[in-house]
């Protein structure tokens, strides 16, 4: 037979055929005295086998050697050894197919709602648009703003842990901590633009503030948070540029990373 009908008979291309020549994964006929390449039963066979294994997954480069036959321990447990490889990359498809199943799915959910697509989870992102909408003065909305870019960042990165977020949902969704959480981001608002040194008190006391709103929970999921790693992949001065805004930033760090090694001392 030539080309074409072994390539039908395999269910692929001339080219595909033409392909594996080179590559040596097929033999090829020595050309007869009419100029053509003639095909055999035993050809047919070898292409099927071929695309048997290529569709499901074996790369071309291993073929050849499941072809070779090598019956020994060592040829054995080369190809168990190959075969799990392949089964374990399969699996880690899986799983990155089923993380994308389920985002997509909650982005339909969001869009089916009219609400935001977003990467936060849907009380996050819920309770911050909620939070913008109904701020008390533009100040506190730019804030409000600012603090779901920077959140949507870190869990599009991957850098904010599910436990992170789920903490600042509840802060969010709770009346009394979100009344005292607006009124920090009210003051801190209120300092945007100030030279540092002249608003000490002010740069204290709301550092004081942010400070009283961490209660033994959320203390407790920082520490599990500093173990796993939650970081932005740009530096502080980039993410808060106003100089006394910053200071507060610093001072609360300070403070909770103290806090954190000395409880965590006394575990």
């Amino acid at each position: 037979m030539r080309i074409g009908q072994l390539a039908e008979a395999a269910q692929t291309t001339p080219r595909t055929v033409r392909h594996y020549h080179r590559l040596g994964l097929l033999a090829e006929p020595v050309r007869r005295a009419n100029g053509y390449r003639e095909y055999t039963m035993d050809d047919v066979v070898r292409l099927v086998r071929i695309r048997w294994l290529a569709e499901r997954g074996v790369p071309l480069g291993s073929i050849a050697a499941l072809f070779a036959a090598d019956t020994s321990e060592e040829g054995v447990s080369d190809t168990v050894a190959d075969l799990r490889a392949l089964i374990g990359a399969v699996e880690v498809e899986q799983a990155k197919l089923a993380r994308r199943h389920v985002g997509l799915t909650s982005m339909l959910a969001d869009a089916e709602s009219g609400r935001i697509v977003s990467a936060l989870p849907t009380e996050v992102a819920s309770a911050l648009t909620d939070a913008v909408d109904t701020a008390s003065s533009p100040g506190v909305q730019r804030a409000l703003e600012r603090e779901r870019d920077l959140l949507e960042v870190l869990a599009m990165t991957g850098s904010a842990p599910e436990q992170f977020l789920h903490s600042y949902a509840s802060v969010i969704a709770d009346d009394e901590k979100r009344s005292r959480y607006l009124a920090s981001l009210s003051d801190w608002s209120s300092i945007e633009g100030k030279e540092p040194v002249s608003i000490e008190s002010a740069i204290e006391q709301l550092a004081c503030s942010i400070l009283a709103q961490f209660d033994e929970q959320t203390i407790a999921d920082l520490r599990a948070q500093s173990d796993v790693g939650l970081g932005m992949p740009v530096s502080l001065d980039d993410v808060v540029p106003d100089p006394a805004q910053r200071e507060v930033v610093l001072r609360v760090q300070r403070a909770l990373v103290a806090r954190i090694a000395d409880e965590g001392e006394g575990r």
